[in-house]
């Protein structure tokens, strides 16, 4: 079972588990697929540092050895996660912009 909508900001820390996920959006699919929603998170952070395909780059491989998954994989799912959220069609210019940066930072990383 995936959450292919899970930024850093919707876990929380709970007393009955680890952590518990917000807002889940259930689907059965690859763990590689899960970790999208991971690397595209904080794309503002992301796009003030000077060079964010390198910060990319580090976050795939961190989430790659800390979650046992190939990392090539993971990236590439990144890719069509963050390009199938951006063309859902430009609710706003901001947002669309950050989403199509992210998917052309995974594309390089």
């Amino acid at each position: 079972m995936l959450h292919p909508d899970l930024p850093g900001g919707k876990v929380l820390r709970a007393h009955r588990a680890p952590g518990l996920a917000l807002d889940p959006k259930p689907l059965v699919g690859e763990r590689a697929f899960d970790a999208a929603s991971l690397l595209r998170d904080r794309r503002s952070q992301l796009a003030a540092e000077p060079h964010p395909v390198r910060r990319m780059r580090r976050r795939l491989d961190q989430l790659a050895a800390e979650l046992d998954l190939d990392r090539e994989r993971m990236r590439r799912w990144a890719v069509v996660h963050a390009l199938a959220w951006g063309l859902g069609g430009p609710e706003d210019d901001e947002r669309f912009d950050a989403i199509l940066a992210c998917a052309v930072w995974l594309d390089r990383a």
